[in-house]
């Protein structure tokens, strides 16, 4: 199977005929961001935390560009919780972790 891309940085993965797999970035850096399936003629999207679209696109590409779309705009970069950035953690200072919630 052939990976595709749609945009610059948006790969898709055909892991069936009606299934496949959407990533962002390039290369070794690139980072699966959910899959996209058809139903009913139709393709639709599923974000990789469980949101998911109706059959909304003709193609796998307009529902991989979709779901890139949805995840540029509402999931935005965030640390892991209870990480703090590198930048504000004195040197030498532990990494602290959240062990349950």
């Amino acid at each position: 199977m052939t990976v595709t891309q749609t945009e610059a940085d948006v790969q898709v993965v055909p892991l069936t005929m009606s299934t496949a797999e959407v990533r962002l970035g390039g290369g070794a850096g690139s980072v699966s961001i959910g899959k996209v399936s058809m139903a009913n003629g139709r393709w639709y999207w599923q974000h990789r935390d469980g949101e998911q679209s109706s059959p909304i696109a003709d193609n796998r590409s307009e529902a991989a560009t979709a779901l890139a779309n949805y995840h540029r705009a509402f999931k935005p970069k965030a640390p892991s919780p209870g990480v703090q950035p590198a930048a504000t953690r004195p040197a030498g200072a532990p990494v602290r972790k959240l062990l349950f919630a």
